[in-house]
């Protein structure tokens, strides 16, 4: 069989594409900044990342709407290329920024051109499985592990992330002009069906707008008492499910439809929430690991190993596997929280992420964008991890009490391995009563979205016409 180097490059572009999209899209709450300014400009300038990100996944689904009604490949491919370099000149930029405002500006200029690349992406790589699982990949592995590489920041950025590397912008730019020029006129993308593309929009700028307010509305709770922080975090949740289930029925979960890829995703999202803040309090003490890139392949393989193997396995055992990952909150301390768990559950999530993708991706194009962008605009699980973190945490284990046992000596001979695996002891029983309710939660959470995923399929809402009278 000849060597097709046409469909190489596009895989190879599709999956530099899908990481830079999720990668622009990753913009958890800086722990740290550079910014001396009054409370409520700060408030303004943190608030600003939540919604830039769902601003990029409404676009993500109307780019893709629009390669899909203008057909052309090479044209996708363009605007990818000019989305790369939105980012770039972003990523130049950043580094003298010195204005509150221009440095907002630049949140919502880079989640704007994320979401152009990842709806750009979707369209021109959906129609061959190379392509689509590269894309899928790309998205997942870097939305589960970029967070690894998160700290505190002496500087301005767009993400506690950081800012994509110069050597990932110039191969996607690379990758995405190769694949312009030598795109072939006769293989278009498939047009759209309007109804379908009304819906997607619909879907993902409710869901956008739902979730980042009920995000605002949990983080509102920090200082309220803890029986009214629960009594909003359950209720939210729940607006949030009822939400995603009102939207998964107008997508319709039959062959095609992306109901239940939406399921996959919000279920992928609530796994992985307390992980991340997991993650984000043991950043940059990777101990036996050395270095964060280790915890990517922890990522990247199992999911590649999840969209080779999908059809292969009921989709009972992810969900299972994403039930399981918050009820690990439940072992003791460095069995749940140590460098290692911390590796094994992305590989978890990898691998049932990967399966439940794999096995449920939809037909619909803006129905798989749709689904792609949530985990990032998901943003009700991440607020209520947060703040399920803050309500369980032991009174001892202050941020100062950690930041002391942190600045321990790594080898350390009377260390016994515990805070991410860096030698240090830390013997206070981590099992609280809010411990026990979060896991319950977000167990519960990912378990509704299992049924919903697991229940008999129905048809997508028929969206009639306008019709013209007389």
């Amino acid at each position: 069989m000849p060597l097709d180097l046409r469909a190489i490059l596009t895989t190879v572009a599709a999956l530099l594409s899908g990481i830079l999209a999720a990668l622009a899209l990753t913009n958890p709450v800086l722990r740290d900044w550079a910014i001396v300014a009054s409370p409520s400009e700060v408030d303004r300038w943190i608030s600003s990342g939540p919604t830039a990100v769902g601003l990029g996944a409404v676009i993500a689904v109307l780019a893709c709407a629009l390669s899909q009604r203008r057909g052309s490949r090479r044209a996708a491919w363009i605007a990818i290329a000019a989305g790369v370099a939105v980012i770039a000149i972003v990523r130049a930029v950043v580094p003298e920024v010195a204005s509150l405002d221009l440095l907002i500006a630049l949140i919502i200029v880079k989640s704007v051109a994320a979401g152009t690349i990842l709806g750009c992406v979707v369209a021109v790589s959906w129609d061959r499985t190379a392509t689509k699982n590269a894309t899928l990949l790309g998205v997942l592995a870097t939305f589960l592990a970029i967070r690894t590489f998160a700290g505190g920041t002496a500087r301005m950025t767009t993400s506690s992330v950081g800012e994509p590397s110069w050597w990932l912008i110039g191969a996607t730019a690379a990758a995405a002009i190769a694949c312009a020029v030598t795109a072939q006129a006769g293989f278009r993308i498939r047009k759209p069906d309007s109804g379908e593309i009304r819906i997607a929009l619909v879907v993902i700028t409710a869901l956008a707008i739902g979730h980042r307010v009920l995000g605002a509305v949990i983080d509102r709770q920090q200082y309220a008492s803890e029986a009214t922080a629960w009594i909003v975090m359950v209720l939210a949740a729940g607006a949030a499910l009822a939400l995603t289930w009102i939207a998964a029925y107008r997508l319709g979960d039959a062959s095609g439809a992306g109901g239940k890829f939406l399921w996959a995703a919000t279920a992928l999202a609530a796994a992985s929430a307390p992980l991340f803040v997991d993650i984000a309090k043991g950043s940059g003490y990777w101990g036996d690991l050395k270095s964060p890139w280790v915890l990517v392949l922890f990522a990247a393989l199992p999911v590649a190993v999840g969209l080779r193997l999908h059809k292969q396995v009921p989709n009972f055992v992810p969900i299972a596997v994403l039930v399981a990952v918050p009820l690990s909150e439940l072992l003791p301390f460095d069995s749940a929280h140590g460098v290692w768990s911390i590796a094994l559950k992305i590989a978890a999530l990898g691998l049932a992420g990967g399966l439940l993708f794999g096995s449920l991706a939809p037909g619909s194009l803006v129905d798989a964008t749709l689904g792609l962008a949530i985990p990032f605009a998901a943003m009700t699980f991440s607020s209520i991890a947060i703040l399920t973190d803050q309500l369980s945490f032991p009174p001892m284990m202050t941020s100062t009490y950690i930041q002391g046992q942190l600045d321990i000596d790594a080898v350390s001979p009377h260390g016994d391995g515990g805070l991410f695996g860096r030698g240090i002891g830390i013997t206070v029983d981590y099992v609280t009563a809010q411990t026990v309710g979060t896991a319950i939660l977000f167990a519960l959470i990912i378990g509704f979205c299992g049924a919903a995923i697991l229940r008999r399929s129905h048809p997508p809402v028929e969206v009639s016409e306008p019709t013209e009278t007389a």
